[in-house]
């Protein structure tokens, strides 16, 4: 289907409905990322007393809950804009502004954090280019697979998966070859519980581990790009996302933690990985991983991200609730442009205030999408169980109080200045929301 043919009502543009399930697939894994245990692996393994095969687990099973109701909810509104639109259709307009308004918070700072990172560790590569000029490159690029339109992106997030999966898979045929010359044990029980382990760090590592699947649900923003035949098929890519990422990521700390046997960390548990490889494998061979990942992050995770908050934007636009402008969209691509071009100057602006403050920027990122997948949960509740009188109590009202619980669980072990500047959010989102029904809900 050529991408300059777009679906129209009169000369209203609409967005591409081309997507295909494994469309959905890749962007949900680009976005988490296959190789993201590694950033993570470190602290998941400290906290939790080396059982980190079972924290990724249960950071799996756990999100699963969330998953499944955002399966039910994308089916009965299969629209871009994801918890927002879900929440407003179960809750009521307030409530879903609100829900909208928060996992925007979400979506803005993940690019930002994705683009500091690559500006520090890109720097540090090439010293001659400061990190700020990096942050713009980064963002240009990321700007330039977004603008030609969803399909062109599909694309692009299909070369960079393939690419981080060629690197997960280096690492772990070199992991495998280590260990079989030097008669190390592989998938031993340990990585599922060791001498240190006990069930206050198994959960403690377990909040830690479902923030390293955040982004699984982006793949709904994308509802309205995929044929009204196949909608139900946004759900399948959404639960078939989660279950696959959190086999990967199992079978890629496991190794990991058979390989650190009698290895002791000396540095920052963020490149554990990284240190292990390179002690264990080779110095050359751990500062290729190293920077190749930095690569991979920089070329595969950040358009996914500012596709998502676009198409948020830009359904909160058409409802009046965003800026008219942001619900534009191009004549000839069918994607919202003023919605990613303002994503992106606010993500870079955050980038370069927060350049030189990383470990800043990473705890305040998260909680809006916590407080998004609790919204999803009770919009199942609200819209089945209470408003739709089910009787299927399990799936209408257990399984999405699971989630709750289990997203209430992992806010409780944010840091404080996470917290602090999600409630500000929330209540800033509180006093907009008040503007807009005072005025008539128009922006």
């Amino acid at each position: 289907m050529p991408e300059q043919i777009i679906e129209s009502t009169g000369s209203r543009a609409h967005l591409l409905q081309v997507l295909t399930f494994w469309d959905l697939v890749v962007y949900g894994l680009v976005y988490v990322s296959p190789v993201g245990p590694w950033s993570t692996w470190g602290f998941a393994g400290s906290l939790s007393g080396g059982a980190v095969a079972l924290v990724y687990l249960l950071g799996a099973v756990a999100l699963s809950f969330t998953a499944l109701s955002y399966a039910q909810m994308c089916v009965e509104v299969p629209d871009a804009g994801s918890v927002y639109a879900y929440a407003r259709f179960a809750m009521g307009d307030t409530i879903g502004f609100l829900a909208g308004w928060m996992v925007l918070l979400d979506y803005l700072l993940l690019p930002a954090l994705m683009y500091v990172f690559c500006g520090v560790s890109l720097s540090l590569f090439i010293p001659a280019v400061p990190s700020w000029a990096w942050v713009l490159v980064v963002a240009a690029y990321t700007l330039g697979v977004n603008w030609f339109g969803v399909k062109t992106s599909a694309r692009f997030n299909l070369g960079t998966l393939i690419l981080q999966f060629v690197l997960l898979a280096v690492v772990l045929v070199a992991a495998v070859l280590v260990m079989r010359r030097t008669n190390m044990p592989m998938f031993t029980g340990t990585a599922w519980w060791g001498p240190t382990s006990s069930v206050s760090g198994i959960f403690s590592g377990a909040s830690l581990c479902v923030m390293a699947y955040l982004g699984f649900d982006a793949i709904t923003t994308l509802s309205a790009e995929v044929r009204a035949d196949q909608r139900h098929l946004v759900g399948r890519a959404v639960i078939f996302s989660i279950l696959l990422l959190g086999s990967l990521a199992v079978l890629n700390v496991w190794l990991l933690s058979d390989l650190s046997r009698g290895f002791t960390f000396q540095k920052d548990l963020t490149t554990a990985a990284f240190d292990l490889l390179g002690d264990r494998v080779g110095p050359a061979f751990g500062r290729a991983v190293t920077w190749s990942s930095v690569l991979v992050v920089a070329i595969s995770i950040t358009p996914p991200m500012v596709s998502a908050v676009s198409r948020v934007l830009y359904s909160m636009a058409e409802k009046g609730e965003m800026p008219r402008f942001l619900a534009r969209l191009d004549p000839k691509y069918g994607v919202p442009h003023n919605g990613i071009l303002a994503s992106g100057a606010l993500s870079v602006a955050v980038a370069l205030y927060f350049a030189n403050q990383f470990d800043t920027l990473t705890s305040m990122v998260n909680f809006g999408a916590l407080t998004a997948f609790a919204a999803v949960n009770a919009s199942v509740i609200v819209l089945f169980a209470v408003k739709r009188k089910s009787g299927r109590l399990g799936v209408h009202v257990l399984l999405p109080l699971l989630g709750i619980i289990t997203i209430g669980a992992v806010i409780t072990q944010m840091s404080s200045i996470g917290l602090t500047v999600g409630l500000a959010w929330l209540g800033i989102g509180f006093l907009v929301s008040v503007a807009l029904r005072m005025r008539g809900k128009t922006l």
